[in-house]
């Protein structure tokens, strides 16, 4: 699936935060009415307002939105949910008439419904939340979809109603830079003025064909020859010398820590030089720690 630039979720993935099932047991699963929910659809007098009634009752228990955002985003309303829901109700879908068009009565209905249920819509006061949940969930993983269920997970739990999916995706990569920038500092923090130095001259040259010390250690020779052995020690020599202290890759999760030495890894100098300073110096400790450990595995 194509993602679009500067964007955290694919199409595909947007469409899933506020999927609704299509499989009847999966509808029954998540939509099927209470006596007491009966009672207060019931309570509508016209019939398209009580299946309107019934959609908003629906959909705020799950995903957890009004039919107007559904509306807005889907631009249309589920047909197999409309199906299943006036199928309880001995409605017709039909029924539904133009409730649809009735912006203020769809607004009406959804207040009270979510003041019954004890949710209440997001405001921009709400950002801060949502980024920090995103950041909770980003300190393990950059996976877009990962990171957006983990603050609608939140919202839920909160009893606050979600966003549009645009929102949604803005603070979940406004909370996944928040997490890359803190497990960089964690990494980084005690670096001492010497070993920062140090870091930074592994993209200086070797004078061995023109390459830098940082392209160098990542060459790490195979063949057990007197002549590899004696390049495995100068190279786990180098990495020892900078001192990084092994305990650092504790400071951060582990699938993070990984993920640094996987781009460290696969990463050419170059590339890795021209980052932040920051994610530049991560990076580096990260695959130094990982070296000095396979290096000491090849000797």
């Amino acid at each position: 699936m194509v993602k679009r630039k500067h964007q955290l979720l694919t199409e595909s993935e947007r469409d899933q935060i506020l999927a609704i099932p299509t499989d009847r047991d999966h509808l029954a699963r998540l939509y099927s009415f209470e006596p007491s929910d009966i009672d207060i659809i019931g309570a509508r007098r016209e019939r398209r307002n009580r299946l309107g009634v019934a959609l908003q009752l629906a959909l705020l228990r799950h995903p957890g939105t009004t039919l107007a955002q559904i509306i807005r985003d889907k631009g249309a309303i589920p047909h197999h949910l409309a199906a299943f829901v006036a199928e309880q109700l001995g409605l017709r879908v039909t029924d539904l008439a133009d409730y649809a068009a009735r912006d203020q009565t769809m607004t009406d209905h959804a207040r009270e419904l979510a003041e019954h249920l004890n949710l209440r819509g997001p405001t921009r006061t709400d950002i801060p939340f949502m980024i920090e949940a995103a950041a909770k969930t980003a300190w393990a993983t950059d996976k877009g979809m990962t990171i957006a269920n983990g603050v609608v997970t939140a919202l839920r739990e909160a009893r606050i109603l979600l966003p549009s999916i645009s929102t949604i995706e803005r603070v979940s990569i406004a909370g996944r830079a928040r997490a890359r920038k803190q497990a960089a500092s964690a990494l980084i923090a005690d670096l001492s003025v010497e070993q920062v130095h140090a870091l930074e001259q592994l993209f200086d040259e070797t004078g061995a064909g023109g390459v830098s010390q940082l392209t160098l250690l990542k060459t790490i020779p195979v063949a057990a020859k007197p002549d590899h052995i004696r390049q495995i020690l100068d190279r786990l020599r180098r990495v020892r010398v900078i001192g990084i202290c092994p305990d650092i890759a504790g400071r951060i999760h582990a699938d993070r820590f990984h993920q640094y030495v996987r781009e460290g890894r696969a990463s050419p100098a170059y590339m890795i030089e021209r980052y932040t300073p920051s994610r530049r110096r991560a990076t580096l400790v990260a695959f130094l720690l990982d070296l000095e450990e396979r290096l000491t595995d090849s000797a």
